[in-house]
Parts: C-alpha cells; structure tokens; sequence
C-alpha cells in the first residue's frame, strides 16, 4: 500500500497517536461520552471495533455491547489494550486488520471512531464489514470532516483524508448499506480547529485548551445538535445498515441450516 506524500508513516503515526490518545483520555471525558451516544446503535450484542487503539472506546462501548472484539493494527497500542482487559472475558483483542476478524463473525454491529480516515483503502473496507454484520445490523463510523480542515497535526497522526457527508454516505452505499444516519458533528469544532490547528499550527489535544473545550462547550453543543442537526461541523457520522433478509432469503436461509 503506498502512502500519499506528506502524511505520516505508520510507525511514525503510531507514535504521535500514542500522547494523542493520553491526552484525549484523560481531558475530554464529556466529549468521549458524547461520541459514544453516537455510535450506539451500531454497539448491542457483538460488536466489532476497528482501530481500538489502547481501549478507551472499547470500555466505554461495553455499557451496551455484550462483547466486543477489538481490532487494532499497532502492536504496542493492542498489547496495551490486552493487558487491560486481561480479566474481561467481555473483550476479545486482536492484533491485525479487519481480515482477522472473519473468525469471530458474524457481528452484530461494528463501530469505527476516529479510524477510518487513516485507511487508503477505505471503500474496499466498508465492503470487507459488509460481509462481516448480520443482516440488519449496523456500522457507524465517526470521522474528521472537511478536506478544508486538514492541517500538519491530522497528517503527523496518519490522517489521509476528511470527509463530506455526501462523498461517506456514497461509499457506504457502494459497499451495499443503506444509510439510516448522516449528519455532521460539532459546529463549534470547526471554527477551533480551523483557528487552533490549521491556521496557528498548534496541538488540538494540549491539555489546557482540550480541557476548556471539553467543560465549557461540549456540554451546550450536545444538546444543542441532539435537537438540531448542524450544516457543518469538525466530525462526520454516518450509520450504514446491512439490510434485513427478505422472507424468501429467510426461508431459504431456514432450509440450508436445517439440511
């Protein structure tokens, strides 16, 4: 896989990601809840977490998922990740990319936070989970939005792109969902990365500025956009569904399990 220039090598990424998510732990617990509610109709019964990074999200996924199958390609970040969920049997960690998930499928639904940007290839894996939920089930994917908005700080961290509602919703629907949600996230969010990261060149995650943004305006902004939908925003979230079987596939699917 060739990376386009300017963008972060992997390992290099990884290591940039590696204080990203420590800080994002730790300052923004409001904005983390907010991303979860989000992503929860693709998180009952089992799920699968694509890029799970350290877990923090794969905690915080088992407030409705029963299981969750965590995939994360760094080995330092899933071993991480193991080693905090060792006494979980309500976690399963594996070290790899979707194609090491087919053992564990199908799923009932699937959630990408912050992943699926970083990802060349990111069609042909939206076609690869596809194959991997059940009829009926979900996958949800939240990501930076806006190519307008891609700074040095989105390339050191291995970001490849940002996207608009319209060019997400048309790869899911080339990958076969239909798509039950599609909206973009955090109005106030832009204007701060555009001020903060693209323009000043500073690290979004630094604590002092995380922390205020997370105590004096995640809070409002929730509610504001849990009641109206913003024209634009600093993330994207769309919720593709693997439609449901027809009747005469379920019949049909009833004859080959009881042959």
């Amino acid at each position: 896989m060739r990376r386009r220039p300017g963008h972060a090598s992997f390992e290099d990424a990884d290591l940039a990601l590696e204080q990203t998510l420590e800080e994002l732990d730790v300052n923004v617990p409001h904005y983390n809840e907010w991303v979860r509610s989000l992503v929860e109709p693709a998180a009952f019964g089992t799920v699968l977490e694509l890029g799970a990074g350290v877990g923090t999200f794969t905690h915080a996924l088992l407030k409705t998922a029963a299981h969750v199958v965590a995939v994360e390609p760094s080995a330092r970040a899933s071993a991480v990740l193991a080693n905090s969920t060792i006494v979980d049997d309500r976690v399963t960690t594996v070290h790899g990319y979707v194609r090491d998930a087919v053992n564990f499928a199908p799923f009932d639904g699937a959630v990408l936070s912050n992943v699926l940007e970083h990802i060349e290839t990111d069609e042909a894996v939206l076609k690869e989970l596809f194959g991997l939920v059940r009829p009926g089930g979900s996958v949800a994917v939240f990501s930076p939005a806006f190519p307008l908005l891609m700074s040095g700080f989105d390339r050191s961290i291995g970001h490849v792109r940002r996207y608009r509602k319209r060019d997400l919703c048309h790869r899911f629907e080339r990958a076969g969902f239909e798509i039950a949600a599609a909206h973009y996230v955090n109005l106030p969010g832009f204007f701060a990365w555009l001020l903060v990261t693209r323009l000043l060149g500073k690290r979004p995650t630094h604590r002092r500025l995380s922390r205020l943004y997370d105590n004096c305006v995640v809070p409002s902004t929730r509610w504001i956009e849990a009641r109206v939908k913003p024209p634009f925003g600093q993330s994207i979230l769309v919720i593709g569904r693997v439609p449901p079987l027809t009747e005469q596939a379920k019949s049909e699917q009833a004859k080959s399990e009881q042959a």
